[in-house]
């Protein structure tokens, strides 16, 4: 509905040219023929596309108009005052409307400052900068969606380097946010201590089966999460990434894009048990200047009116090279055209640049 109403208040115009047409067939026509359909319609349109003070200023000209043409027909058709008794009960249910589209409104404005808020508790905003790092993230819902997601993200710096969750969890509610919660606090406890990505995504994966069986879930059986593990060793010049059936990372350099090949994928978090020993690290060098740039699949998956989906090499270009935040900017707003400002997924997003001991970025 709310996709819907929001198409809809771009017309703010239609019950003023439908009061026009009322006053016409009212002045410019046989009696027999009337404007009073119109009148109730311009009101009701007007309560869906505009305020309440407009709704009640269409529906008071509307009224005006089918009362002057009666007294201008000598008020003797018994037929005009039937007209204006239902100009009227047509007005009253506009004003009606108008309101309860107004309380809604406040509602859902709640609804959504809450959930803003618990997204924040779940996902607080990771630090500027993590070891010889610089990080920016960014977390964005659907656009007509209020509900919480299962989007996350995760940046811990450790004995071994600098570790980097991204991940999607199955579903959306209370039960995503759940197995959100669990699978950040694994990561940031698990990080510290585990030698390699590969046993960390194991740590993973029992927390999310452990998590299912906390909580009643028809699905549970197909619940899972996808997820990107990266690590960037303490030089900073070197990184392994595991993907475990999640979206390949990016790199930037020169204002150019491109896809890691992150080799075969393990199975997603809460079904590494289906084909153990599946895929594995994949290392590759990360040279200075260069921008990793992590994100779920509201990215990749983004569709245009044609049903293409979105490919970051190549509708970013070029791309910020340097500043992780000016990159972030660049996708959310590039991934905004090609959706033409209609997404259907939520969208985490999480880049990574070097920084030199002074603090600031490196020169490419």
């Amino acid at each position: 509905m709310d996709e819907r109403h929001s198409r809809i208040q771009q017309y703010p115009w239609l019950a003023p040219v439908l009061l026009a047409g009322a006053a016409g067939l009212e002045l410019l026509t046989p009696e027999i023929v009337n404007g009073a359909a119109l009148v109730a319609v311009a009101g009701m349109v007007a309560a869906i596309t505009s305020t309440f003070r407009n709704t009640l200023l269409i529906v008071t000209i509307g009224l005006a108009i089918i009362v002057v043409a009666a007294v201008l027909s000598g008020f003797t058709d018994f037929e005009k005052g039937v007209q204006i008794a239902e100009v009227l009960i047509a007005g009253a249910l506009a004003l009606a409307v108008r309101r309860m589209l107004d309380r809604q409104s406040v509602s859902f404005s709640l609804v959504r400052s809450t959930v803003e808020i618990l997204q924040r508790a779940v996902l607080p905003p990771l630090p500027t900068i993590v070891g010889p790092m610089v990080v920016a993230c960014r977390y964005e819902a659907a656009s007509t969606e209020a509900r919480i997601g299962g989007d996350l993200y995760a940046v811990e710096e450790t004995p071994f380097g600098l570790r980097l969750l991204i991940a999607d969890v199955r579903g959306r509610g209370l039960g995503a946010v759940s197995s959100v919660s669990v699978i950040v606090g694994a990561f940031r406890e698990r990080a510290q201590s585990e030698r390699d990505l590969a046993g960390l995504a194991e740590r993973l994966d029992r927390a999310v089966a452990r998590s299912l069986a906390q909580y009643a879930d028809p699905f549970a059986a197909e619940a899972f999460a996808t997820a990107l593990l990266v690590e960037i060793d303490r030089p900073g010049t070197t990184m392994r990434v595991l993907s475990c059936g999640h979206p390949a990372p990016y790199l930037v350099r020169d204002g150019e894009l491109c896809q890691l090949d992150t080799g075969e994928a393990t199975p997603p978090l809460g079904m590494l048990d289906l084909a153990p020993g599946t895929g594995g690290p994949r290392s590759c060098d990360f040279p200075t200047g260069t921008t990793l740039l992590c994100v779920t699949d509201g990215v990749t998956e983004a569709r245009n009116a044609a049903g293409t989906f979105y490919d970051p090499c190549q509708e970013l270009r070029p791309a910020p090279d340097g500043d992780p935040e000016r990159l972030i900017d660049a996708l959310f707003a590039s991934v905004s055209r090609w959706v033409e400002g209609e997404r259907d997924d939520d969208m985490a997003v999480v880049a990574v640049s070097s920084v030199d001991v002074d603090g600031r970025e490196s020169a490419p």
